[in-house]
């Protein structure tokens, strides 16, 4: 029953809104309705200002992301390599992506992603960040390289001689990543742009269409009008 306690602790902790709540109470708004609309820390440094971003880290990363490993670890006795420790993160990250709070919307995971890497392999982190953070200051593109890095984890474990759990749970988590993507948070489709071209930029670029200064900067069709 502990373990299933931690499952459920898993989802929903990481289902909490943090990214609506800091919206709401900053700025008074909704901000899937906003930029991106997507509910995490880069729509909210573009709608409510950077310095929201160190509350929203710690919580997504630290609360999120990092303490259903350690719980699982230290407190319930599971191998930090096993199967079944290794599915409270991944609810983690499906629950932050997917919200019971939100009606199953919410953001791509990647802080939460941070944070069970953070917990799970101080190796696979700088990894992870070493790729991004290459990439990002070659191109100034995040939505490709945060991607990459993803990819690039399973192999990481392998060459890190990680337990093959390890290397099929950094599977699992780019396949939730992808698929949060390319479903997004619903809402209608950009004019004039065909399917095939908005599922590309949404796995590429991580956004509908190709400016990206259009897609941080939208606004209600209420409040441009108005």
């Amino acid at each position: 029953m502990a373990i299933v306690g931690l499952y459920i602790y898993a989802y929903l902790v990481a289902s909490v809104p943090t990214a609506f709540l800091i919206g709401k109470l900053v700025r008074g708004i909704d901000i899937r309705e906003y930029g991106s609309g997507n509910l995490g820390g880069s729509n909210i440094a573009q709608q409510a200002g950077k310095r929201w971003l160190l509350p929203l880290g710690i919580f997504d990363i630290l609360i999120k992301g990092a303490s259903p490993v350690l719980i699982g670890h230290y407190i319930l006795g599971l191998d930090q390599n096993s199967l079944a420790l290794l599915l409270a993160p991944t609810l983690a990250v499906v629950g932050h992506n997917w919200s019971v709070f939100m009606r199953f919307q919410g953001g791509r995971g990647i802080a939460v992603i941070a944070g069970v890497l953070m917990a799970l392999s101080p190796l696979l982190i700088g990894a992870f960040l070493l790729v991004f953070m290459v990439g990002w200051l070659i191109t100034r593109s995040s939505g490709i390289w945060v991607l990459l890095a993803l990819t690039a984890l399973p192999l990481w474990a392998l060459l890190a001689g990680q337990p093959a759990s390890v290397s099929w749970f950094c599977v699992g988590i780019l396949i939730l990543v992808i698929l949060k993507r390319l479903l997004s948070n619903g809402g209608p489709m950009p004019q004039g742009l065909p399917l095939r071209q908005v599922l590309l930029n949404r796995l590429l670029k991580d956004r509908d269409v190709d400016d990206r200064a259009e897609w941080i900067n939208r606004v209600p069709a209420a409040t441009s009008s108005g």
